[in-house]
């Protein structure tokens, strides 16, 4: 089968999202980390919106701070608005839609009480509004994670055929104010496979976000060739492990890692011995086709 998820990201991620190396990636994420400011347990009735500029602002506890794009959808699920309706709205009339929808939405609430994440930028950026329930795992978290996987031997994942005109291969490396994305592989550990006299790699997906845009993922397969628009050709023995930022994540994520770890240290004798069986055939991917389009320049993108 193909793999499409590294794809996504390279086709849509702009410049500035996009790293070289696992430390670059680590580095950018903990960075918002640092300096990010957590309040927990803000009342909802405590905060309200005001238009400023054009631009609706957060404001509670004679604090006025910005929203970015997530953190404005957050606030509006809580209003019970549709972000999308109200985005295409003046900010006066935005504003007076969240704040009759925070009011009215409270007297019914359960949780009357949200968590901010906080980032100075030239004044505050509120990146998150999330429940009491929501429990973080930092992108810096994962990325440290790689880090030791890469001291390993582990290394970003980069285009084996269809590579760039310039002869940079572009890795799959991402990460923004609000989710981190990173395909790592095992060159070095190299599965025989019938009839493919290039092997099969290890690979490993590893998705998070910090402000609630997405679950943690950590994915493990086999593969054979990823292309140069980031395509993954001939995944097979894909497993998927996820989990919403609910409850025991810190616990259930060391678990994963210790799991991960087995299986990456293991020789691969038990899977190649499984793939030379004559079933085992019907189970993997189809062979890359020439027809089939990938492209070895990167869309743009904004």
């Amino acid at each position: 089968m193909e793999l499409f998820q590294a794809h996504n990201q390279w086709s849509s991620r702009p410049a500035d999202q996009r790293f070289a190396t696992i430390r670059a990636l680590y580095d950018a994420a903990k960075g918002y980390a640092v300096k990010a400011v957590e309040k927990e347990d803000v009342r909802v009735d405590s905060i309200r919106t005001q238009a400023q500029d054009g631009e609706v602002m957060l404001v509670g506890q004679n604090n006025v701070a910005r929203l970015t794009n997530w953190a404005f959808g957050q606030l509006a699920a809580f209003a019970g608005a549709p972000a999308g309706y109200l985005r295409d709205l003046p900010a006066t009339l935005a504003v007076q839609n969240l704040n009759h929808g925070l009011a009215n939405r409270l007297q019914d609430a359960k949780d009357k009480v949200v968590n901010l994440l906080i980032h100075p930028n030239g004044g505050l950026l509120v990146r998150a509004l999330t429940s009491d329930k929501y429990s973080r795992i930092w992108n810096y978290e994962v990325a440290e994670r790689l880090l030791e996987m890469e001291s390993q031997g582990w290394v970003p994942a980069t285009p084996t055929f269809n590579k760039r005109d310039d002869g940079k291969d572009d890795t799959a490396l991402y990460a923004s104010d609000h989710d981190l994305f990173a395909f790592i592989t095992r060159p070095d550990r190299v599965l025989a496979e019938p009839g493919n006299p290039q092997g099969l790699l290890r690979g490993l997906i590893a998705v998070n976000s910090e402000v609630g845009a997405r679950k943690l993922i950590l994915m493990r397969f086999l593969y054979r060739e990823m292309c140069g628009n980031h395509i993954i050709w001939g995944a097979q023995d894909v497993i998927e492990m996820s989990s919403r930022h609910m409850g025991d994540i810190k616990g259930r994520f060391a678990s994963w890692e210790a799991e991960i770890k087995r299986y990456m240290d293991s020789s691969g004798a038990q899977e190649e011995a499984q793939m030379r069986k004559p079933s085992a055939s019907s189970s993997r991917g189809p062979r890359r086709k020439s027809s089939t389009p990938c492209s070895d320049s990167r869309p743009s993108s904004t």
